[in-house]
């Protein structure tokens, strides 16, 4: 059962009926032709293979229908919600503390530096249902309470009430954090030590309550690491979402470079599969034609060729109904049966599973192997007397079909790689479909074809 290069006497019969059926799929890449239809009202069959039920032949798009748990923009949109709930809620909490200390501060520049800050914390809180100005509100936020907390010596008139502390204390994480979502890492770092420095030095003046060294650094250490740990996290969170974010648009594209790899090798397969079985049969058909009967063969075949490149040209995905095991079988049996020698069609073994619906991809490939694998045993096992049989049966979720004789035989690795009969008509067409094809055999031993599908193995479960 070598690979074909030459037409065998009798091979009208893959042009004769049934055998036109026997197209391979369309040369589009991913699409497949019409085969032998479903009977009318027949059941719709069940999932089937990536690839061919037109869905993606790798699984799901991973640019749609994605959700990761973390992104650039989930990341901004959480701190940018923090934030506001920690501006709106503080500056209420503590806006009793600040009224009480505004009789000892400037009476126009404190009152205007309260407010402005205020007004920045409700900026702050709008961002929040407002993503594309949370950024400018951050920094509009960081910078006031900057202003606030370095010009709280010259706001200060008289000093504070004794155990007070200034009313910036206590908006500290918030002006970090702010700067922490607003600035760039390095410009939010400088701001994140400035903050407890220039506190301290508040701290330890007169007009910040003059608490002692002591007191003023357990206060700056406190708020640099409030802030710093602020800080820290977001970085972290942020280099985080944007390796997500990159990983997902490296994965989309690899994604899209597969498609068409893979839509360019299946295109390749079976633009093979109908020079060999088609075009080159008839080719070489014509050239020996040298009787009324053979050029009438020629002719015949010729047309057929002719449709199996419309059919590819024209058929477009999802236009074929599934197809019964029973179909395959007439399908194959009608096709095998008009060849030169004699093919008997072995009855199946009883089946115990639910009958089985093949897809239309499915069963093309296996009928165009099955009926190339018949024709290479015709031409290459031996004469008539050679024993030659087909058995198609159901293995659970999935199909077996066998082609043998009892032939010659061959030596499979002795195969020119130019000779496209085995690798490309049989092998590679049933790999498209993600079945399996393995030969046996051996010089004298006879070859047997062996062509699988299993619905399990692929993910179909395409039982009616």
């Amino acid at each position: 059962m070598a690979t074909a290069a030459e037409p065998a006497p009798g091979f009208a019969g893959a042009v004769g009926p049934g055998a036109g059926a026997l197209r391979p799929p369309v040369g589009r890449a991913g699409a497949r032709a019409g085969a032998v239809p479903a009977s009318p009202g027949a059941p719709e069959h069940g999932p089937v293979p990536p690839g061919l039920d037109g869905t993606a032949p790798f699984g799901g798009d991973p640019s749609r229908n994605v959700r990761t748990s973390i992104t650039q923009a989930s990341v901004e949109r959480a701190f940018a919600v923090l934030l506001a709930m920690a501006a709106v809620g503080l500056g209420i909490v503590d806006a009793p503390a600040v009224l009480q200390q505004l009789p000892s501060l400037d009476p126009f520049w404190g009152p205007l530096v309260a407010l402005a800050l205020g007004a920045s914390f409700v900026f702050v809180g709008v961002s929040a249902f407002v993503p594309r100005v949370a950024q400018l509100a951050q920094i509009v936020c960081a910078l006031l309470f900057l202003v606030a907390l370095v010009s709280w010596p010259a706001t200060v008139q008289d000093p504070i009430p004794a155990g007070q502390q200034p009313w910036p204390w206590w908006f500290c994480t918030v002006g970090s954090t702010a700067a922490a979502m607003g600035f760039a890492t390095w410009r939010a770092t400088i701001y994140t030590a400035l903050v407890p420095a220039v506190y301290v030095v508040v701290r330890l003046a007169p007009v910040g309550g003059e608490v002692g060294l002591t007191r003023a650094l357990l206060d700056g250490v406190y708020t640099a690491l409030l802030s710093g740990a602020v800080l820290v996290i977001a970085v972290v969170l942020r280099r985080a979402a944007s390796a997500v974010d990159s990983a997902q648009s490296t994965a989309v594209r690899r994604y899209s470079l597969a498609i068409r790899e893979h839509a360019t090798e299946v295109e390749r397969v079976q633009v093979d599969a109908i020079v060999h079985d088609s075009v080159l049969t008839t080719l070489l058909s014509a050239a020996r034609a040298d009787t009324l009967e053979a050029k009438t063969l020629a002719a015949r075949m010729a047309r057929n060729a002719i449709d199996h490149l419309e059919a590819a040209a024209t058929d477009g995905p999802g236009e074929a109904l599934p197809v019964t095991l029973a179909e395959l079988r007439t399908r194959i049996g009608d096709a095998v049966g008009a060849l030169a020698a004699p093919v008997r069609i072995v009855p199946p073994r009883p089946a115990h599973a639910a009958p089985l619906r093949l897809p239309a991809a499915v069963a093309d490939a296996l009928a165009s192997a099955a009926l190339q694998a018949a024709v290479n045993s015709v031409q290459h096992a031996g004469g008539p007397d050679v024993d030659r049989w087909v058995r198609i049966e159901q293995r659970g979720d999935g199909v077996r079909v066998e082609v043998g004789d009892d032939g010659r035989g061959f030596d499979v690795a002795a195969i020119p790689s130019e000779r496209l009969g085995v690798r490309r008509s049989i092998i590679e067409r049933i790999t498209t479909v993600e079945g399996t094809a393995e030969v046996h055999t051996a010089p004298g031993a006879g070859t047997r074809v062996e062509l699988r599908w299993t619905g399990a193995a692929a993910g179909s479960g395409a039982s009616a």
